[in-house]
C-alpha cells in the first residue's frame, strides 16, 4: 500500500521527536506536545503563532511552512518569536528537557509542525 506524502512527512517527523525527547516509545514527547498545543486549523495556538508572525513580519514563512514543509531548521531566535515564553516552558516541563534543548527541538519541528492539523 503506497503511503502518502503525509504519513511520510508525519513518520518523519516523529523520528524527528523520538531522537530528541531520547523516548522512542513515548507518545508525550515534545512533538506531542506542539501538535496539542497547534491542534487544527483555529486552535487558540495555531492563531497565536500567526499573530505573533504577523507581528514579526513571518506571517508568510509560516504559510509557507504550511504548504511546504522543509527539513530545514529555523533559527532559534524565530522559535522564540512565534512561541511564548510560558508555552516554551510548559513544553520543557512536560518533556523534562532543558529549555535550550526545547528550544532547539522546536527549530528542528515547527517547519514541519506548522502544518499538521493535529
Amino acid at each position: 500500500m503506497a503511503t502518502t506524502r503525509t504519513d511520510q512527512i508525519g513518520q518523519a517527523a516523529g523520528k524527528v521527536a523520538d531522537v530528541l525527547t531520547g523516548a522512542r516509545t513515548d507518545t508525550s514527547g515534545l512533538m506531542s506536545a506542539v501538535i496539542a498545543y497547534m491542534g487544527n486549523a483555529n486552535s487558540p495556538g495555531r492563531k497565536d503563532l500567526h499573530a505573533r508572525a504577523r507581528k514579526a513580519g513571518l506571517e508568510d514563512q509560516v504559510i509557507r511552512w504550511e504548504t511546504h514543509p522543509t527539513n530545514t531548521p529555523v533559527d532559534e531566535s524565530v522559535v522564540t518569536t512565534l512561541i511564548p515564553d510560558p508555552v516554551i516552558d510548559r513544553f520543557s516541563n512536560e518533556t523534562g528537557l532543558s529549555r535550550p534543548a526545547t528550544i532547539k527541538g522546536l527549530s528542528d519541528l515547527l517547519p514541519h509542525l506548522a502544518r499538521l492539523d493535529g
